[in-house]
């Protein structure tokens, strides 16, 4: 079975750390770390992520490990609180460990990236893309997927070419930080790239919020008919209930959460289907099927339960941040697994997308966006549009 150290504020292993020639390293482990929600509102994606990175772990170790090293992977809770990711961040340092897949939200991760380029720490953002990470570039900070940016822009566009309302009046309710930003930063590009619609003004809602029938009634008064439901999890079906109870003829755009089972078994009382985007291959799909079956080898029948899309991105970056360690050979280092990162050279996925790479000047990759309809009342989600770049 998968060995995992899930740890609290107990401090480990500082004996073996102080002999190490590179934090994280013993001539007989690897520990690559997680940060990540596994309380909060967001635990139904952070402990997604977590088990995830666990997969890619146990694939790992079952075939031999790396160069003769068992991988562990060591998963600390920030709660969806940027102070906690910085905290828990410190603690690795302190205590040892090698990189850093599980990054926060992206407020956490923003917090974090001064700390990861001082401390020349490699870390792959995965769990929640956050623009800041790659651009400018970190030296020793890496992405997979598209931002909240491209993403939500996709499904303005894609609604603004094929089905636009009548007299269209463009809207959006986001969160007041910096996940919130991103998801205004599409909304004022798409105003920009859509001249023939009109805009209202943002509006900010303070994270935890659970009732938004204030917001809604402003949008409502406002005349928007096209709405970006900038919630994180439980937000965008408390937005969409909102509009359901107004009677609001709505054309939604959403962030990848939205497609998770129990995000659409709370939308669909509402009665909307909306869009959403997404840059990896769905559970369920061809494209998931190694995943899928890797994490039947490693996961419980209730760790399984768990797992979402979330869990095919924390595998994903998993799987590199191991193969740039094992390409490194028997004395591997942080700077050494930066450059194979980042030297141009394919990394197998398993089949989740096309092999990925990095350069120098690139360190994000799994860019392209694909823009899907959700029918949460049938449970469905279904792609509208090809992956492209935006």
């Amino acid at each position: 079975m998968h060995k995992i150290t899930l740890l609290t504020s107990v401090a480990v292993l500082v004996g073996t750390l102080a002999a190490q020639a590179e934090p994280g390293v013993t001539d007989s482990e690897i520990t690559i770390g997680n940060i990540l929600p596994m309380t909060s509102s967001a635990a139904l994606v952070g402990r997604a992520a977590h088990f995830g990175s666990v997969v890619a772990a146990h694939e790992a170790n079952a075939a031999g490990g790396v160069n003769g090293r068992e991988i562990v992977i060591r998963t600390e809770d920030d709660g969806y609180v940027p102070a906690r990711t910085v905290q828990n961040l410190r603690r690795f340092i302190d205590e040892g460990v090698f990189g850093l897949i599980g990054t926060g939200a992206g407020a956490g991760t923003a917090a974090i990236l001064p700390i990861l380029e001082e401390e020349g720490i490699p870390a792959i953002v995965s769990f929640s893309p956050l623009q800041a990470a790659v651009d400018p570039i970190k030296p020793t900070v890496f992405m997979i997927g598209a931002s909240y940016q491209d993403l939500l822009f996709a499904q303005l566009k894609h609604i603004h070419d094929t089905r636009l309302p009548d007299n269209p009046v463009f809207g959006v309710i986001r969160q007041d930080d910096d996940f919130g930003k991103q998801v205004e930063e599409a909304y004022d590009r798409a105003i920009e790239a859509f001249p023939n619609v009109k805009a209202t003004d943002p509006i900010r809602y303070k994270r935890g919020q659970k009732d938004f029938n204030a917001e809604v009634l402003k949008t409502r008064s406002n005349g928007v008919n096209v709405l970006i439901a900038g919630g994180v999890t439980t937000e965008i079906p408390a937005i969409l209930k909102g509009a359901g109870k107004f009677k609001m003829p709505l054309e939604v755009a959403t962030v990848p959460t939205s497609t998770l089972a129990p995000i659409m078994k709370l939308s669909a009382p509402a009665g909307y289907t909306y869009f959403s985007g997404d840059y990896i291959s769905p559970l369920g799909s061809d494209g998931a099927a190694g995943f899928e079956a890797a994490a039947k080898a490693a996961l419980s029948e209730e760790e399984l339960q768990a797992i979402n899309r979330y869990a095919v991105t924390g595998y994903v970056a998993t799987r590199m941040m191991i193969e740039a360690i094992r390409r490194c050979g028997d004395e591997p280092t942080r700077k050494c697994a930066v450059e194979k990162l980042e030297s141009g050279e394919p990394f197998d996925t398993n089949g989740v997308t096309l092999p990925l790479t990095f350069e120098k000047d690139r360190h994000i990759s799994a860019t392209a966006v694909r823009v899907l309809e959700v029918d949460p009342a049938a449970g469905t989600v279904t792609a509208v549009t090809e992956f492209e770049e935006y």
